[in-house]
């Protein structure tokens, strides 16, 4: 099944603003752009984000998930439709950095671009960045619709859950790849993350929002019960949420932390001290409208054809 958490795709108004503030607060360095998409990193994966510019669809385009190979893609076309999910289009190949790519949609709606062979680099020059684009928190009305989504679909395994309002789940040695929270406001990203090495690296992130762009945080910093991790949260140029992390713990058999059912109460998901604001309740990015198959703006860098071994491997 998905083997680690890969990148998150968003629809942005102007690109080149967008990219600025990635690249001044939180170190990305674009590797890429073409035909209105700025692919970006920040270690030595081809992308750990991607920016499209669509002023007139902002909004959130998929959340990205590596796996294996092609085999393993070609499993997953069978599984995400009998969890309940619709597969968009075909498996393809064409766009940069990667080999092959799915897009599926949840049962709510929430689009995933399963993909396989992602492109590495060169070291990047120092600098002081995230290791790694680390999870995402979708919001949703269906709780337990979009979980079962997540285990039995994508094979995510359980790691935390807050009475019923809110589920971590992972599909590696880290807490979580992708948190589910309970919402009227179905089919919206609540917020995505990045990974880093410590609490004063969240520190100076902070310092570069209020220097460059004049922006305080939302919350923290602060430390989460679920995960054990450090955390703030700001919003980005086109007002989608960011978490930066630090500290995530570690699934066993890599870590030692055990899955629990935590008391539903403000001293859960902030240890150090208030409960979260109205601010970032409130925050979501929608989901953009989905398309079929490779999307538009992916400049082809293959044939885009089915492999010939699909159907034998369909049955």
């Amino acid at each position: 099944m998905v083997k680690r958490m890969g990148h998150v795709g968003l629809r942005v108004r102007d690109l080149s603003a967008a990219v600025a503030f990635q690249r001044d607060v939180i170190g990305m360095v674009e590797t890429e752009r073409h035909a209105g998409v700025s692919y970006l990193t920040c270690n030595e994966r081809h992308h750990e984000l991607v920016l499209i510019e669509d002023p007139g669809a902002v909004g959130y385009d998929h959340v990205a998930l590596e796996v294996e190979d092609l085999a393993a893609l070609q499993r997953l076309q069978r599984s995400v439709v009998h969890a309940g999910g619709r597969t968009l289009g075909d498996i393809y190949r064409g766009e940069p950095g990667i080999d092959w790519a799915l897009k599926v949609a949840s049962p709510d709606g929430h689009v995933f671009k399963l993909f396989c062979g992602m492109q590495t680099l060169s070291p990047l020059p120092a600098g002081d960045r995230p290791t790694k684009f680390e999870h995402v928190s979708l919001k949703t009305l269906r709780v337990g619709r979009l979980e079962r989504f997540l285990a039995d679909g994508l094979g995510f395994t359980f790691s935390d859950r807050m009475g019923p309002f809110a589920s971590w789940w992972h599909c590696d040695a880290d807490h979580h790849g992708i948190a589910v929270v309970l919402s009227p406001t179905s089919r919206e990203l609540s917020h995505y993350a990045y990974a880093w090495p410590d609490l004063n690296a969240l520190g100076r992130c902070a310092d570069r929002l209020l220097a460059h762009y004049d922006q305080k945080l939302i919350w923290g910093p602060s430390r989460h019960g679920p995960g054990n991790n450090h955390f703030i949260y700001f919003l980005d140029a086109d007002g989608a949420m960011i978490e930066c992390c630090s500290e995530l713990a570690l699934m066993p058999p890599v870590g030692n932390y055990q899955a629990r059912e935590w008391p539903n109460n403000p001293n859960t998901i902030n240890q150090w001290g208030a409960p979260p604001p109205l601010r970032f309740i409130r925050a979501g990015f929608p989901v953009a409208p989905p398309t079929q198959g490779r999307p538009t703006w992916a400049t082809a860098t293959a044939p885009d054809s089915t492999p010939a071994d699909s159907a034998a491997l369909r049955h």
